[in-house]
């Protein structure tokens, strides 16, 4: 089949004088995080949570850099988003909806507590408890 991968071996690698670098044991997310975060100099940190529900697992982070606010997501397959955000304070907290808008009326509340909910135009909501939350 034309479309199965040939597998090198160590070994057959090694043979044919190529490097085995070491350091392979951190993951290919853990490497582009590390690369993406070279340039946070700049960033203020609103907060970082983690999505454990079964199944998920991705990371959000609120930044504000340049007077904007974006939210960044890792998602657990390596993929990864940033999305700039335009907010208002409501009596829940602070309301984030995506700057280029969403299609099914989704939004995130930032609340006093610092739990970031994720919401529907239907009222169904999540929350997100915080990984670390500074002051919004």
């Amino acid at each position: 089949m034309s479309s199965m991968l040939n597998v090198m071996h160590l070994g057959s690698a090694k043979e044919a004088g190529l490097t085995w670098f070491k350091g392979m044991d951190m993951s290919g997310v853990e490497k582009r995080k590390r690369l993406h975060r070279q340039n946070e100099q700049q960033r203020e940190f609103l907060g970082c949570w983690q999505d454990s529900r079964p199944g998920s697992g991705e990371e959000l982070t609120l930044y504000r850099e340049g007077g904007k606010l974006f939210l960044e997501t890792w998602f657990s397959d390596g993929c990864h988003s940033v999305d700039e955000m335009k907010s208002k304070q409501t009596n829940a907290g602070l309301c984030l909806e995506d700057m280029g808008g969403n299609l099914f009326g989704e939004y995130f509340i930032l609340t006093a507590e610092g739990k970031l909910q994720f919401c529907t135009e239907g009222g169904d909501s999540f929350s997100l408890e915080p990984k670390s939350v500074m002051s919004a």
